[in-house]
């Protein structure tokens, strides 16, 4: 099953990518890291840009434009989770 959850997960980002939708989420998430001014989680920022930014988030990690601050309470879901930044 696991095996199939990867395949999967693999093609929708090569068809992301393909389509160039993935170059404007990547923007439109470092955008709002730089309009948050503060270190968000995933879905904090995903609330703001109505995206689901935290899939996109440790991708910009690898490229080296955001990185992890620690982790805190996420007011969206009340639950700690790890905080980012701009880089």
């Amino acid at each position: 099953m696991e095996q199939l959850e990867l395949s999967t997960s693999a093609e929708s980002f090569a068809t992301l990518k393909a389509s160039g939708k993935l170059g404007r989420l990547h923007r439109a998430v470092l955008r709002g890291l730089g309009e948050a001014r503060r270190p968000v989680t995933g879905r904090e920022l995903g609330q703001h840009l109505g995206v689901e930014a935290w899939r996109r988030l440790p991708e910009l990690e690898r490229l080296g434009f955001v990185e992890r601050v620690g982790t805190r309470k996420c007011s969206v879901t009340k639950v700690r989770a790890t905080a980012w930044r701009l880089i």
